[in-house]
């Protein structure tokens, strides 16, 4: 099972009610890896949280089609005054904005706080030309402040907010912070598999918990 059939997987088992420990437990036997597994598991947001912040994610993902469109007609207006060899760089930044709207779209947990620092960079490279500045016509500034300001920061407060909020096991660099952890599963009586959900990663114990302090409350 590759990374692509386990994602699809994963999203269906959590949108039926199930919690990512016992999807753990169904997909260990699939995979090569227990750790391949669990980072399937973690790049996916429980039911609960995608239905939550789906409109907030749904407006990342348009600013950042914003951004794409914008930067690929500035590309297509480069054509004319590029050599050939500069070409590929020209349509650098759309693609790879195109590549993190795709995964903001399909709510991967490991894209949010690299798309962040992306953002963060692109704003301080705009800062290091700030001489710049005092040449703008009032129109400038509007037009800066619409295609570049406002849409940056906007994708800098949601991307990281998200990644915190809905993903907090992730590391700056979209690095799993509890990758390396070998689960142990028990499937046995119910304090040994009570047992097993206190050892495995955070990521995967989320649903099972939420799942605990809901059946508590009824």
């Amino acid at each position: 099972m590759n990374q692509k059939e386990a994602l699809k997987i994963i999203s269906q088992k959590l949108e039926k009610g199930q919690s990512k420990q016992e999807i753990f437990n169904e997909l260990i036997s699939k995979v090569k890896f227990k750790s391949d597994l669990i980072k399937y598991i973690a790049m996916v947001p429980n039911y609960e949280d995608r239905i939550k912040y789906k409109n907030l994610n749904l407006v990342l993902f348009l600013i950042l089609c914003f951004f794409t469109i914008s930067k690929f007609v500035i590309a297509v207006f480069m054509l004319s005054q590029v050599s050939l060899i500069a070409l590929p760089l020209a349509f650098l930044v759309p693609i790879i904005t195109i590549w993190f709207a795709i995964s903001v779209w399909n709510f991967r947990g490991n894209m949010y706080r690299p798309l962040g620092l992306i953002a963060i960079a692109s704003v301080l490279k705009r800062l290091s030309n700030i001489d710049q500045f005092s040449t703008y016509t009032p129109s400038l500034v509007v037009m800066d402040a619409i295609f570049f300001w406002i849409p940056a920061i906007l994708v800098i407060f949601i991307a990281f907010f998200i990644g915190f909020k809905v993903f907090p096991y992730y590391g700056f660099w979209g690095n799993l912070k509890e990758e390396k952890l070998l689960l142990t599963v028990q499937q046995s009586a119910a304090p040994e598999r009570h047992s097993a959900d206190l050892s495995a990663p955070a990521c995967l114990r989320a649903g099972t918990d939420r799942r605990s302090r809901a059946a508590g409350e009824r």
